[in-house]
Parts: structure tokens; sequence; C-alpha cells
């Protein structure tokens, strides 16, 4: 198994996290670049922050040749909030919207990474989630990309099977899941039970990771503080990668380490780690009976 990695906004981007108030990396965007090719990886994924920074210095079509040229072939870009929202929160959402469009048209982006709030309060009906999805969707697909909606514990869609329902609600082939072993293994879905339960042409993405069954402060902070390499945690990363690949999934594979101890580390370390332990992921996998998916 030779599996495309991206290394994920967060895997890349150094002391930054997204809990703080500047989503932006301070990693200088040609050392990101070099640092990501010379460890391995496939792809590389940019947050809004660090897009727009690009944006009015150097150009999305300079951006996209320096990456290519260093022989990462996939751009991945995030984040999208706030598109059920409505007044001010909406109005930001737009904006977002509106750039992160922009920017997956211009790098060529298999997907814009999509999610349902953090750290929200109050419950948003998920009939009403499904309208407003739909209309993203519909506009996505009118620019010609793809949506990968991620559920997460902690925000309006709490589990994966609340992100299906939503994405199923639209006929567009813009609207897509983002499937992710860290807000699927958290809430206790195994991950045998996951891959035997969501279509496959309902998936724009998966990502790997790993993290841990307690819950010290709360899901957000953990999220933010305490994801683990794969292999390093409880989630069985090896059997989630099983599972996906009897399912059929043959694209990309997302890898986001969202750390204290991976922001501490000296970026070229923290990237090799992430992609060595994925990729011992994918040889245990390999030695997997396959699924009864």
């Amino acid at each position: 198994m030779k599996p495309q990695l991206i290394a994920s906004c967060w895997t890349s981007a150094g002391d930054a996290a997204p809990d703080r108030d500047d989503l932006s990396s301070p990693v200088a965007i040609d050392e990101r670049i070099a640092l990501v090719a010379e460890t391995g990886w496939a792809g590389i994924g940019l947050v809004h922050a660090d897009l727009i920074k690009a944006r009015d210095t150097i150009g999305y079509e300079e951006l996209r040749r320096r990456i290519h040229a260093a022989g990462i072939e996939i751009i991945e870009v995030e984040f999208l909030n706030g598109w059920w929202a409505t007044g001010a929160e909406r109005q930001e959402s737009d904006a977002v919207r509106a750039d992160l469009f922009a920017a997956a048209q211009a790098l060529g982006s298999p997907h814009i990474k999509v999610g349902a709030g953090e750290g929200t309060n109050g419950v948003v009906p998920i009939a009403h989630m499904a309208s407003a999805f739909t209309d993203l969707a519909a506009e996505a697909e009118a620019h010609g990309v793809k949506l990968a909606l991620e559920a997460t514990p902690f925000s309006h869609l709490k589990t994966i099977y609340d992100a299906l329902e939503v994405v199923s609600h639209s006929d567009s082939p813009s609207a897509g899941l983002m499937v992710d072993i860290w807000h699927t293994a958290k809430i206790g879905i195994p991950n045998d039970e996951l891959w035997r339960n969501i279509p496959l042409s309902k998936v724009n993405a998966v990502e790997v990771d790993d993290g841990f069954i307690d819950t010290p402060i709360d899901l957000f902070d953990d999220s933010t503080n305490r994801r683990a390499y794969c292999g390093e945690g409880e989630f069985d990363p090896a059997s989630f990668i099983r599972g996906a690949i009897d399912a059929g999934w043959t694209g990309a594979y997302g890898v986001e380490i969202i750390s204290a101890e991976h922001r501490s580390l000296p970026v070229k370390e923290g990237l090799q780690r992430a992609f060595d332990t994925t990729i011992a992921a994918f040889e245990q996998a390999a030695r997997l009976a396959p699924s009864t998916n």
C-alpha cells in the first residue's frame, strides 16, 4: 500500500492552532512547502488565513506553481463554517466562502473542508442544516469544486450520521463527507461499523490520526491539544484504513495532527513523525484480514 498522504493544514503549520484568534501559520510559505516536500507528502493543506496571505503577496498562480514545482500534487483548502447562520455570522461566512471557492478553483483543490461550528452552544435543526448545505453544494457545483463536510462532536452535527443526513439531502455531486477517524472513534463508532454504514458515494475526503478515549477537559480542547500520531493512541488507525480500502476508497488520505506536542516540535521533525507513523499504520493495515464491509 503506497498511499497519497496530505499534510493537512495544522500538520505543517508549526506553532498554530484552531483555538487562536490568528489562525495563520508562523512558518513562511516557501519553507513550509519545502519541508512538506522533503518529508515525503503528496499534498499540503492550507487554512483560509494562509491562503489570503499568499493571495495578497505572491498570488494563487505562483503559489500553485511553487507547490507543484516541489513535487507536491494535492492542495487542500479549508475551513468553512457558519454557512447555516444568519446576520453578521452569515456575512462573515459568505466572505470566507467566496475566498475558498476562488482559492479552490485557482489551486485545483480536490475539495473544500467544511465544518458545522466549534464549541457551539444551542441546537440548529438538522432540517435547517440540510437546506443550507443543499444551497452551499449547488453554489460549489457552479464553481466546479467539491465539499467535504466534517461532523465534530462539539458542533451542530455531532456524529457522522448527522452529517450523512445533511449531505444526502443534496443531489449535487459536490456534496460529500469528510470522514475523520478522530471524530468517529472519539464518540465510540467502531471502525468496522463506520465503513459498513457510510456509503462511499457520499465520501469526498478521508483523514487519519489517532487519539484517546478519555476527555480530561472537553472535546474541543481534546481535538485541539491531544490528538496523537497514528499508532500512538487508542483509535486503531490501521483497522480504519483497512476498512476504508475494503470499502473502495482510492483517494488520498489527509493526516491531521493537532496537538500541543506536535506544535512543540521543529516543523520538519513533526512532519516526518506524522508521515512515518501513518505509513506504519498502512503497513499494519496491509497485514490485517480484509474487513467485511
